[in-house]
């Protein structure tokens, strides 16, 4: 999966381009029929996160619950 389809999904449910700050957070603390996990599988930091906004066409690993939430659109 493509990391700028997954900043504009963190957007979408923000409301706003978000921070690094704020993505990580986002990517950090997904939730699913009551259970929290990290999107890329493991908690990213803010610094991550920037360099990920460098490189939005960059594919990534997406854990098979995050990928599964982004399809269904859950929020």
């Amino acid at each position: 999966m493509m990391l700028g389809f997954i900043v504009r999904r963190c957007a979408a449910e923000l409301g706003h381009t978000p921070s690094p700050d704020e993505f990580a957070a986002w990517a950090n603390r997904q939730k699913q029929n009551g259970k929290s996990y990290c999107l890329f599988g493991k908690e990213i930091s803010s610094s991550v996160a920037k360099v990920m906004f460098s490189q939005p066409g960059r594919i990534v690993t997406v854990s098979p619950k995050g990928l599964a939430r982004i399809w269904k659109g859950d929020r």
